[in-house]
C-alpha cells in the first residue's frame, strides 16, 4: 500500500469520529431549547385561564378605576347599573360593558373616558358631563393613537365633543346616541359629534348626533364609510370633510342643519342615497363641494333646502338620478368648475333649477343622450320615446341676474319677471348661458319622485304666462294700430 493510501484510509475515521463529537455536544443543546420551549407552552397554558376574565366595578367612588386597574389584556370589565366617577383611562386591550343604567360621570371637568389601547371595545354605557375646554379637547370618549377601537350602543350627553379620535385606524362608532350643546343652527357654538383627524378607514354606521357644531367632522380621514346615520339639529354642518380621500356616504339623513353636507379639499367620494332635507336659513345648503372633484353623487334627495346643491372650484364630478324637490335655488354652480355632468336627475318644483354666474361653460345638463327631467320645462315628444324633441335651457334670465343681486328675489312672482320668461321662450337668444339640456326627460326618471304640493309630475298650464303673454301682445297690436292711424 502506498504511504498517501494509508494516510487517507486513516484521514476517514478520524473525520467521523469528529462528526460524533459534534452531534454529542449538540444533543444537550437541543434537548435544552425542546425543554425551554415546552416551558413556555406551559407558561402561557397556565396563565391562559386568567385571560379574558370578567371585572364588575359597583356603582361606588373608585370602583371603575379599581376595576380596570386589575384587569388585564383580553379581560372584559362590567360595570353596574348607576354613576361611575370619571375621568377613566383604558391603556390596555379590554373591553369595557355597561349593565342597563350604567353610566360614567366627568363631572364637567375633561375628558371622561381616555383608549390608549389598540383593540378596545366600549358599550352599553352612557357616557356624560365632560369638560367645556376646546383647547384640551374635552370629549366623552378620546382615542389617542389607538388602532381597531369600537364603540357601540353608547349615549352621550353633556358633552362638548362626543367621540374624538386621533391618529386612530379602522375606528368604529356604531348605533351610538350622541347629544351636545350647541343650538341649532348656532353657528358660534364649540365641539363636534363624531370628530376624526389622521385617522384611517372608520367605520360610523348607525349613528344619531344631534346638537354640535359638526355632527361629524373628518379631516385627513381618508377611506372612511358613514352609513346609516340621522346628523339633524345641529349648529353648522351635518357632516363636514377636510382633505380627504375615497370617503362613501351612505343612507345618512341630514336635516335642520345650516348645511346638511360641506365637502371641501376632498376627491374620489361616492355619495349615495342620502336625504338631505329641509336645511334652511339666510346662507344654509344641502350639500356644499369646494374644491371637491372626481366624486360620484347617486340617488340622493334634495328636498326642501336654501340651497340644494353649491359647487365652487369642484370638477370631473358626476350626478346621476337624484332628486332634486321644492328647494330655493336647485343646483349654484360657480364659473371655478369645469366638466361636471348631470343626467337622468329629477328637477321638481324649484324657485330657480339652476343658477350660473358665467355665460360660457363646460358643465353639461346631459350626458350626450340623456338629459333630466325640469317639471318647469314644456317639452314635446313627437316620436315617444321619453326625451324631449327640443333643448331645455335650465339657466334663466332673472335666476341669472338675481345671483348676483340677491335681493331682486322678491320680484320672483311679479308679473315683470312672468313675462320675461315667456319672451325666453319664444326668443331662445335672450337666455343669459349657454348651459342647456339637448335631452330633456318628459317624465321623473323611473316615476319614483314624491311629486309636490299638488301631487301631479306635469307641469301645471301656465295660464298666468299665457295672460300675461296676450296681454303684451294686445298692447302691441293696439300701439300699431295707433301708430298706422297717425
Amino acid at each position: 500500500m502506498r504511504p498517501e493510501d494509508a494516510a487517507g484510509s486513516e484521514r476517514v475515521p478520524a473525520a467521523a469520529r469528529a462528526r460524533g463529537r459534534r452531534s454529542l455536544v449538540a444533543a444537550p443543546t437541543l434537548r435544552r431549547l425542546l425543554l425551554s420551549a415546552a416551558a413556555t407552552v406551559a407558561a402561557l397554558l397556565a396563565a391562559s385561564p386568567s385571560a379574558g376574565a370578567t371585572h364588575r366595578a359597583a356603582a361606588r367612588a373608585g370602583g371603575a378605576r379599581q376595576a380596570l386597574a386589575a384587569a388585564s389584556a383580553g379581560d372584559t370589565v362590567v360595570l353596574a347599573g348607576g354613576a361611575h366617577d370619571g375621568p377613566l383611562r383604558i391603556d390596555r386591550p379590554l373591553t369595557l360593558r355597561g349593565e342597563p343604567g350604567a353610566a360614567i360621570d366627568g363631572g364637567g371637568a375633561g375628558t371622561v373616558l381616555e383608549i390608549a389601547a389598540s383593540g378596545t371595545s366600549v358599550e352599553d354605557l352612557e357616557v356624560r358631563g365632560s369638560g367645556r375646554r376646546v383647547i384640551t379637547v374635552d370629549s366623552g370618549i378620546h382615542v389617542v393613537r389607538a388602532a381597531h377601537v369600537r364603540i357601540e350602543r353608547v349615549r352621550m350627553r353633556d358633552v362638548l365633543y362626543g367621540v374624538y379620535a386621533e391618529r386612530a385606524d379602522s375606528l368604529a362608532v356604531l348605533e351610538c346616541d350622541l347629544a351636545g350643546r350647541v343650538r341649532p343652527l348656532d353657528e358660534s357654538g364649540e365641539g363636534n359629534g363624531i370628530h376624526l383627524w389622521s385617522s384611517a378607514n372608520a367605520m360610523l354606521r348607525g349613528n344619531r348626533v344631534t346638537r354640535f357644531l359638526d355632527a361629524i367632522y373628518l379631516s385627513f380621514a381618508d377611506g372612511a364609510e358613514v352609513a346609516g346615520n340621522r346628523l339633524e339639529e345641529n349648529g353648522r354642518y351635518g357632516l363636514h370633510t377636510m382633505y380627504c380621500q375615497r370617503n362613501r356616504l351612505i343612507e345618512n339623513r341630514f336635516t335642520r342643519n345650516a348645511a346638511g353636507i360641506a365637502i371641501m379639499f376632498s376627491n374620489h367620494l361616492a355619495v349615495e342615497r342620502n336625504a338631505i332635507v329641509h336645511n334652511r336659513g339666510p346662507s344654509t345648503h344641502g350639500m356644499l363641494l369646494r374644491d371637491c372633484s372626481d366624486g360620484e353623487f347617486m340617488d340622493n334627495r334634495l328636498v326642501d333646502n336654501t340651497v340644494a346643491l353649491f359647487l365652487d372650484g369642484s370638477n370631473r364630478n358626476r350626478f346621476r338620478r337624484n332628486l332634486i324637490q321644492d328647494n330655493g335655488w336647485g343646483v349654484v354652480v360657480f364659473a371655478s368648475c369645469a366638466d361636471n355632468v348631470w343626467a337622468e336627475n329629477d328637477f321638481i318644483q324649484n324657485d330657480y333649477p339652476v343658477a350660473l354666474d358665467m355665460r360660457r361653460t363646460r358643465n353639461r345638463f346631459d350626458d350626450g343622450t340623456r338629459g333630466n327631467y325640469w317639471s318647469e320645462a314644456e317639452t314635446y315628444d313627437l316620436d315617444g320615446d321619453g326625451v324631449g324633441d327640443a333643448p331645455h335651457g335650465p339657466v334663466t334670465a332673472f335666476a341669472f341676474v338675481s345671483k348676483q343681486y340677491p335681493d331682486l328675489s322678491v320680484l320672483a312672482k311679479s308679473p315683470a319677471v312672468a313675462a320675461l320668461s315667456v319672451a325666453e321662450r319664444v326668443f331662445p337668444s335672450l337666455r343669459p348661458s349657454e348651459a342647456v339640456d339637448s335631452f330633456p326627460l318628459t317624465r321623473p326618471v323611473g316615476g319614483r319622485a314624491k311629486l309636490g304640493r299638488a301631487g301631479s309630475a306635469a307641469p301645471a298650464p301656465a295660464w298666468g304666462h299665457v295672460v300675461v303673454f296676450a296681454g303684451l301682445t294686445a298692447v302691441g297690436l293696439a300701439g300699431l294700430t295707433r301708430g298706422r292711424g297717425r
